[in-house]
């Protein structure tokens, strides 16, 4: 039940923002971004001195509940009085509409699959949930030892959420719901930022253009952190062309500092849009003085406010990985590309558009291309991540591919095409003539493009790429709004709402389908498709969803190492042997439900950077050993061995 007390500090919150904006869009960003905030600090501060525990985080948000109710009650009556409440559903031409009613759809058929489905991807199950567990076992986010990096290395802060939310419920009930608040919220960001570059009409557009993303859908029922990285990137773009720059000061810098806490591509896609914010601001300034001195001093002092005031929430992980790792972003798994000229520019190019337009034969095409004009190997080592065998299976980029809707690698083709199309429909109109809509939205164009630039540049080609680039693919919907509001609404309105019910019923399959947990199973097209598809998780039960996608074989493993342990042995602390991606979560979950709670685990054996921080507990206190990667190697203390 301690979980309602976060739930009803959000919503008071949203009330009392509501009540003083009369935009319950604009309320809910603000909301989400004060309440991040605060998970983010209490959490770092909580760790200080061990107190991550459910007393804790449970009077934080009792305090919070307290605070946002008294300030409700006391200033209900002035509040109200800003209210006023504009929107009329009838009002609103078919196709708007239809956007909406399609939207909904698309997100409560997610928001389902979220709740009933426990987090079963393979980043879950090997370090975004199994890192959670060692915090709340440790009561602190502090490095511990580990044989996966990445439990340590990578940003935490949609985690930090999730573990809020995971103390307060004692489970994972919620865990996929941070993704989908984030999916919500992207929406919700997208459409009044469409709001502000095109205008009303566009903002009902845009909800369904943002809703649809299959890579949006397949990622809000997961504890990946895409989406999130997306809902910060957008509430920063949004804030920043709001030009109101000294009333929406914190939000901009909370956004940017949110968004750099949770993923490092937040900083390569953060930066063209840092300086978007910093040619704003300084012909903000110069229109009002007319002094280019002045002006840049004053850009420079917002700029430094924000840019500082940002690194306040990640500042404390990039220490940690410094002191542990010896860098501050962590880890290089491999993906820093080694770019050294043009023809390789643009290999990566080709590849990374492959991942959206996964039809027969294109990859085949692009192999021709590399190897009789580029002249560059296609799986260059240097500018390619993964197993080559793996990147250019043609079993995966059948046409069934582009209903595949798993979270890693789903494709976003019908997207993609009319983000091209729309891009060029502006470019054709800016040559003719622009107005302050237009201009905005090519400094937008612009933006994006630069960030296609620079990951292209940054990043090797990688087969589940096409995930990380889901924040440019929110942010181009205004543009793709425009053209739908100025050009085919306008020259083929038929045609147009038919075009918006066909990506909405689309939409609604993808949201159906996910491979992993399914509310609606695909037929096994082929072997790749039958090895990672789940059946209905409406008939599964909550335990057997966790293996019911990819590695089903461990299900019967794990329960077997499981009741070795406990009913054997009568052992409910253990030591952990794995390789560096193995599947940990799914022990912590069987292990807790057999010991009702009491259990412990620690990795052991370690032979990485992370083996010099100290012990999580002593090994004097194991009484098993399970090794999960079969290479079990001698330990100097009195244990059982499992494999």
């Amino acid at each position: 039940m301690a979980i309602v007390l976060i739930f009803a500090s959000f919503l008071l919150t949203i009330v009392i923002l509501y009540l003083q904006e009369s935009q319950f869009r604009l309320a809910f960003i603000k909301t989400c971004i004060i309440h991040s905030c605060l998970i983010v600090f209490s959490t770092e501060f909580l760790s200080l001195s061990r107190s991550l525990d459910f007393i804790h985080v449970a009077s934080l948000w009792l305090i919070a509940s307290l605070a946002s109710f008294s300030i409700l009650w006391n200033h209900y009556r002035r509040l109200s009085n800003n209210k006023t409440f504009k929107f009329s559903f009838e009002t609103l031409d078919r196709a708007s509409q239809l956007s909406i009613l399609l939207m909904i759809a698309i997100v409560s058929i997610s928001l389902l699959t979220a709740l009933i489905a426990p987090p079963n991807n393979w980043d879950s199950m090997t370090y975004h949930m199994p890192r959670m567990m060692h915090w709340i076992q440790n009561r602190t986010v502090a490095h511990y030892p580990t044989h996966n990096l990445r439990q340590i290395s990578f940003l935490p802060g949609a985690a930090y959420i999730v573990a809020h939310l995971q103390i307060l419920a004692g489970s994972d009930r919620f865990a996929n719901c941070v993704q989908w608040l984030a999916f919500v919220g992207s929406i919700f960001g997208v459409s009044l930022l469409t709001k502000q570059l095109v205008g009303e009409q566009a903002q009902w557009i845009s909800l369904l253009l943002s809703a649809s993303i299959p890579m949006a859908i397949a990622q809000s029922t997961t504890t990946q952190t895409d989406l999130v990285t997306s809902f910060w990137l957008v509430n920063f773009t949004y804030f920043l062309l709001l030009r109101d720059f000294k009333s929406n000061l914190f939000w901009i810098t909370g956004s940017l500092g949110l968004a750099l806490v949770t993923k490092p591509t937040a900083i390569i896609f953060g930066i063209p849009l840092f300086l978007m914010f910093g040619i704003l601001l300084f012909r903000s300034h110069f229109s009002r003085n007319r002094t280019v001195f002045k002006s840049a001093l004053n850009t420079a002092m917002t700029c430094s406010i924000v840019g500082f005031g940002s690194l306040t929430l990640p500042i404390w992980n990039w220490v940690r990985n410094a002191q542990t790792l010896g860098q501050f972003l962590g880890i290089d798994t491999g993906t820093k590309s080694e770019l050294r000229n043009l023809p390789e520019f643009f290999s990566v190019s080709l590849k990374n558009l492959s991942l959206n337009l996964t039809l027969p034969g294109l990859r085949e095409f692009i192999t021709f291309i590399h190897e009789s004009i580029l002249k560059v190997d296609v799986n260059k080592p240097a500018l390619t991540f993964g197993d080559p065998v793996i990147l250019f299976n043609t079993e995966k980029t059948s046409p069934f591919n582009l209903l595949f809707s798993m979270e890693d690698t789903v494709a976003n083709p019908i997207h993609l095409i009319l983000g091209i199309i729309s891009a060029l429909y502006l470019l054709k109109l800016c040559i003719h003539r622009t107005d302050k809509k237009t201009r905005h939205l090519l400094l937008l164009l612009g933006t994006i493009t630069t960030d296609c630039l620079l990951y292209c540049y940054l990043l090797k080609w990688q087969p589940w790429g096409n995930r990380l680039l889901l924040p440019l693919f929110m942010l181009q919907t205004p543009i793709v709004s425009y053209y739908f509001i100025r050009y085919l609404h306008i020259k083929y309105h038929r045609l147009s709402v038919k075009l918006i019910g066909v990506i909405g019923i689309v939409a609604i399959l993808y949201a159906l389908t996910p491979i992993r947990h399914p509310l609606i199973p695909l037929p096994n097209w082929s072997s790749y498709l039958s090895s990672q598809q789940s059946e209905s998780i409406v008939l599964l039960s909550r335990q057997q969803i966790y293996f019911s996608g990819s590695l089903k074989f461990l299900d019967f493993t794990y329960h077997k190492i499981v009741n070795t342990v406990v009913d054997r042995d009568h052992c409910h602390t253990i030591g952990l042997i794995s390789g560096d991606d193995d599947w940990e979560y799914p022990l912590w979950v069987l292990f807790n439900q057999k010991t009702a709670g009491n259990f412990r685990l620690k990795h052991v054996n370690v032979k990485n950077e992370s083996a010099k921080l100290e012990s999580e507990f002593p090994d004097s206190e194991l009484c098993a050993i399970v090794s999960t990667n079969g290479r079990v190697q001698s330990v100097k203390i009195p244990a059982n061995t499992v494999n």
